[in-house]
């Protein structure tokens, strides 16, 4: 039981750990360029545009998963998952929350919905990175079958493989300048394969 708890303990600090991050490097780079009323663009799109930022909150979130699933008990790791799943919902919410509040705060606190629109779009991994967590919170709903699947063989542990992976993939990817659309398709199969090992794993 304790270790269950500490496993959960730990994954909720993983969990906010993208908040957390991104939270610290906005603030550093506001009290750089002075504190004013509305957050700088040069702020937000440096934030929104760091990769590395983007990467370790992606991974934070993969590893916070494969914690507290392998620390769960077998009877109950299917409810795990579904308890997962609306716990990465919740958090790409607030994600989106901060996005839309920091870009009105660019935008001089303006309903210009053409400008706020401009400045959200620029910042790319802002719309990324809920976006991945949507899709990332479907694949690890349990009610999801894929009985389209019929390998006899699985290699153990490879879902730990795939899911720690896929981040590492996108940064590859992206060093490399593959174009945006292979990018996102890659890094999400990748993400969609460990998932299915990991979910095939405690269904058997």
């Amino acid at each position: 039981m304790q270790k269950v708890e500490n496993a959960e303990n730990i994954s909720l600090i993983l969990y906010l750990v993208p908040l957390i991050a991104s939270t610290i490097f906005t603030l550093y780079l506001w009290i750089s360029e002075g504190l004013s009323l509305t957050l700088p663009e040069t702020v937000y799109l440096t934030v929104t545009k760091d990769p590395y930022l983007f990467l370790i909150g992606f991974f934070a979130i993969c590893l916070g998963i494969l914690i507290e699933i392998y620390a769960s008990p077998s009877d109950s790791k299917l409810i795990r998952f579904a308890d997962n799943s609306k716990q990465i919902q919740i958090l790409a919410f607030i994600c989106i929350g901060s996005v839309i509040l920091s870009v009105w705060s660019v935008s001089g606190y303006s309903f210009n919905f053409g400008r706020i629109l401009q400045i959200l779009l620029e910042g790319r991994y802002a719309l990324v990175f809920p976006l991945l967590l949507f899709i990332l919170s479907f694949l690890h709903n349990p009610t999801l079958k894929f009985n389209f699947l019929s390998f006899n063989i699985i290699i153990k542990h490879v879902s730990i493989f795939l899911l720690i992976a896929s981040p590492l993939v996108f940064y590859g990817l992206w060093r490399i300048h593959v174009p945006w659309v292979f990018l996102i398709s890659i890094t999400l199969i990748t993400l969609f394969l460990g998932i299915v090992f990991l979910y095939r794993d405690f269904d058997k």
